[in-house]
Formats: structure tokens, sequence, C-alpha cells
């Protein structure tokens, strides 16, 4: 299965208590999938053939740490592009290339793509955005940095 496919699968009650408990956290330590298969009252081996699974239906895209880049004296900014249709493609992977850019996502509005940016100081985030800015099928590139941060837990219960 594609994982950018939008085919629907249907998740069997294992599946949702192991979504869900990642949705809180993962533990810090040598073993923390063994942690999550006993608070899930299975076996270590079992959760990770699930959690395979998942991932090869699109269901689970990545499993990875988010840091706050303030508190790591790093710096961040959310961009938002007006780029043209015909060249979308190409402007996607430009903004891709960098490592930089943590996210990234097509709406349907006024700008058509949006990304974040995250890099050790600001001279940083400068550059990168005065390249990005010269691609051809940009015709707007414009940064809203966060002036206040507001830490909200989102989980969702499946």
């Amino acid at each position: 299965m594609n994982p950018g496919s939008k085919a629907k699968h249907k998740l069997s009650a294992l599946d949702k208590r192991i979504l869900n408990r990642l949705g809180e956290d993962i533990p810090f330590g040598k073993k923390p999938w063994e942690i999550i298969a006993r608070e899930l009252k299975i076996k270590e081996e079992a959760l990770l053939k699930r959690l395979a699974l998942l991932k090869q239906k699109g269901i689970i895209r990545r499993i990875s740490a988010t840091f706050s880049p303030r508190k790591i004296d790093f710096t961040s900014t959310l961009v938002g592009v007006k780029a043209s249709p015909k060249w979308m493609t190409s402007v996607i992977k430009k903004i891709n290339s960098y490592p930089e850019v943590t996210h990234n996502y097509r709406r349907e509005s006024v700008y058509n793509l949006w990304f974040t940016l995250v890099a050790r100081n600001r001279k940083r985030i400068d550059r990168v955005l005065r390249e990005i800015g010269r691609v051809k099928g940009i015709e707007k590139l414009s940064e809203f940095p966060a002036i206040k941060t507001f830490k909200i837990k989102v989980k969702f219960t499946l």
C-alpha cells in the first residue's frame, strides 16, 4: 500500500489502543517499546509487528522526537508561499531539500504552501528564505514568526 494513498483502513481495537498510547508519550530509556507493550498488556514483539504494519499502511508516517527550538537556543518561523500551480512540484522539492524545513503542507488559500523552518540562528533562517524566495514559480513568500508561544496539549482518542 502506498503511504500517500487515500485508502481508508479499519483499525482493530489493539491498533486504537496502540495509537492512543503513542499519542501520550514515548518513555525515555533503553527499552521504550518493552515498557509500552507491558502497559498495553501485550508482548513487545506483537507491538513492533503492529507498528510496522501501521507504518506500511501509511497510518503512522513516522515516530520522532519533538523539541522546543527556543529552549536549545535555535530559532524557528512559519512561512507562507504563494506558488504557481504549474511549478508546485518543483517548488515543494526545493523547499524540502533544506534540512531546516520541518513541516511542509499545501492549503487552498492565497498562500497555497506553508512550511516551518528551524535553524541554529536568525542569519541561517534569513539565508534559507532568500534562497527559497528566488525559486522559479514562487510568486510571494511571507514570514509569520511566532510572537508568543502557546503550548496546548493535543490528544486524539481513537
